[in-house]
């Protein structure tokens, strides 16, 4: 039987091309998805009187720092190079008119609540409703980086269509914010927030195989909060897999054809979803064991997993929407 050999290699490609993207939108979306997750395990801490869940949320917090500090650290990079290779990007990145401007904002006041969250969660122990609404702040601050980064993506590739270079538009940054982004818009958004909460729950089960040795808390414990963040993590990938589904079936309209006639197309969302399956049975597994530190090499896997679906998806995604442009 032959093998056709280009169209695998063409999928390699272009999945390879998407990965760094793929790492800084892990890294994003689980930087601000976590707070979610821990200011509403720590609520059920204290409605349940279950110290786990206020264990489990003060790692998935610490957690949060690290994976926020490594997504500043992608986005400077990415700045850079591509400032450097796109001149003119500069200015979108400097310029105090650029509606980039208001996503350092969103990130300050994120970083403004977590930072004291994490350092204060014994200080104020016996004042969970000021400690909360640290975290609380850190969780808007998150989320609102969400609907900023769909707007200015929105503004960005608009006027791009208009001039190849396009420059900073001469107004104040937070009018670009002041309207909706439009349906499209805000399935974007609605599609990135359920992403968050699902690589957040994916990199804490990483994380807390990674720290059982220096945060031991007991077997009882990771017999407790791995099924948890398994939990966490299937719902929101299995939405997240129908909502990819719903906007690829926009983008095809009535060309669904496309989809088996196109071999890089299918082999990449083909091997999307396959890995999805995988991370799901994983997750679900750990979820329903009694035993579930004995699935840690899974979950240690997990988030990478998830990170080559999302790369291989947005190749799919990409290819397709090439081939009918």
């Amino acid at each position: 039987m032959n093998i056709p050999m280009e169209p695998i290699r063409l999928t390699a490609i272009m999945s390879a091309q998407m990965l760094p993207k793929a790492l800084l939108d892990f890294a994003t979306l689980a930087a601000i998805g976590a707070p979610v997750m821990a200011v509403i395990l720590e609520i059920t801490a204290k409605a349940r009187k279950k110290v786990f869940y206020d264990k489990l949320a003060q790692q998935v917090t610490a957690m949060t720092l690290i994976l926020y500090l490594l997504f500043i650290i992608c986005l400077g990079s990415a700045g850079s190079f591509f400032s450097r290779q796109f001149p003119w990007l500069k200015d979108w990145f400097i310029n105090p008119a650029s509606p980039v401007m208001m996503f350092y904002v969103t990130l300050g006041i994120a970083l403004a609540g977590l930072i004291p969250y994490k350092f204060t969660w014994k200080k104020l122990k016996k004042q969970k409703a000021l400690h909360v609404f640290f975290g609380l702040i850190g969780t808007l601050g998150g989320l609102a980086s969400i609907y900023t980064a769909t707007v200015i993506m929105q503004k960005f590739f608009t006027l791009q269509m208009e001039s190849p270079t396009p420059a900073v538009p001469q107004t104040p940054f937070y009018t670009h914010f002041m309207a909706l982004p439009g349906k499209a818009g805000l399935c974007l958004a609605g599609i990135y927030l359920i992403m968050a909460m699902s690589f957040a729950a994916a990199a804490s089960g990483l994380y807390l195989v990674l720290r059982r040795n220096k945060d031991d808390f007991g077997r009882d414990y990771y017999k407790f909060t791995l099924p948890v963040v398994s939990c966490w993590a299937l719902f929101p990938t299995v939405l997240q897999a129908a909502a990819s589904a719903g906007v690829i079936y926009y983008i095809c309209g009535p060309n669904t054809a496309t989809l088996y006639s196109n071999i890089p197309v299918a082999l990449s969302l083909g091997t999307s979803l396959l890995l999805t399956i995988i991370c799901c049975a994983i997750w679900i597994v750990a979820w329903r064991s009694e035993t579930p530190m004995r699935h840690k090499i899974g979950l240690g896997l997990a988030p990478v997993l998830v990170i080559l679906a999302h790369a291989t998806l947005m190749a799919g995604t990409m290819n397709l929407y090439l081939s009918l442009s």
